[in-house]
């Protein structure tokens, strides 16, 4: 049925997700340059800056961020397959592993050696975090689910 608590989880991903394409990132500020990070872009706070961001610079985060929100709904209508759902979890589930594991060794040292100075996490740094341990409940909510059918089918 569709209104188990996993469902809640995964919605509550899809929510944080989308929550972090309005809020940024980070900013980094330096003496070179200073840049503000969203999942969908990146730009400098400097006119005139040297910061030539193409249109691919994000495209890791941004698809990445899609794509656990596109596969949590499908999670969600897979109600009926467990197994499949199991899975559909467990790629989002290394996928949010990616995207933060991108950030935290890719872009973050790239735009700290780019401005020369400190950085500022924001709100949306936290949303993969959520969403991460959101998709971890869904994960044992369904495991859970499959194991009382089981046991139920053991019975009979």
């Amino acid at each position: 049925m569709i209104q188990r608590k996993q469902t809640i989880f995964l919605l509550l991903v899809i929510i944080a997700s989308a929550i972090s394409f309005f809020f940024p990132l980070a900013d980094f500020i330096g003496a070179k340059d200073s840049v503000i990070l969203f999942v969908q872009k990146a730009h400098s706070l400097v006119p005139g800056s040297t910061f030539n961001q193409n249109g691919y610079f994000s495209l890791p985060l941004l698809s990445a961020t899609g794509f656990v929100m596109l596969f949590s709904l499908i999670s969600i209508f897979m109600y009926k397959n467990r197994k499949v759902q199991i899975q559909i979890i467990r790629v989002c589930i290394l996928v949010e592993v990616v995207f933060i594991g991108l950030f935290f060794f890719y872009y973050v040292d790239f735009l700290q050696k780019l401005t020369g100075g400190t950085i500022e996490y924001k709100t949306a740094v936290f949303m993969p975090l959520i969403s991460l341990v959101f998709l971890v409940l869904a994960y044992r909510g369904v495991m859970q689910d499959e194991k009382l059918i089981r046991s139920a089918d053991r019975l009979r």
